[in-house]
C-alpha cells in the first residue's frame, strides 16, 4: 500500500482503506451535496470520495446508512484528527487579550476659547 493510502479497522469490524485527499476531492465532495443545507453533508460526501469499504467505492449515501461509530471513526481519519493533528498547533496560540484600557485620546486643540470655531470679526 502506497503512503498516500492507509487501511484501518473499523468498530464494525470492517477494513476501510482511505486515500489522502486533494483539493479536488473537497470540491467534489461540495458539489455532490450542492444545495443541501445540512451541514455534515460535505464531511460525509469527502468519506464517500476518499474511503474504499471492504474493497468498494461508496457513495453519499452509503455513509448515511453507515453504523455511527465506524462513520464517526472514517471522519476523524478523513479530517485528519486521528492522527493527532490539531487545527492550532501550539505555537499558533492566540495573543493574551491586553487588560490595559487606555482613556481616549484627548484633542489636540488647546485653545481656551469656550466657542467651537475662531470667531471673524
Amino acid at each position: 500500500m502506497s503512503e498516500d493510502r492507509r487501511r484501518i479497522t473499523l468498530p464494525s469490524g470492517k477494513t476501510a482503506e482511505l486515500r489522502k485527499g486533494k483539493g479536488r476531492d473537497l470540491m467534489r465532495a461540495h458539489r455532490a451535496v450542492a444545495g443541501n443545507l445540512e451541514p455534515m453533508s460535505v464531511s460525509f460526501a469527502l468519506i464517500a470520495e476518499l474511503v474504499r469499504l471492504e474493497g468498494k467505492a461508496l457513495v453519499y449515501e452509503d455513509v448515511l446508512e453507515m453504523d455511527l461509530d465506524d462513520v464517526l471513526t472514517l471522519e476523524a481519519e478523513v479530517s485528519g484528527a486521528a492522527e493527532g493533528n490539531v487545527n492550532f498547533p501550539p505555537g499558533a496560540a492566540p495573543e493574551e487579550e491586553t487588560t490595559d484600557l487606555r482613556q481616549p485620546r484627548q484633542s489636540s486643540d488647546l485653545s481656551t476659547s469656550d466657542s467651537p470655531s475662531p470667531s471673524y470679526e
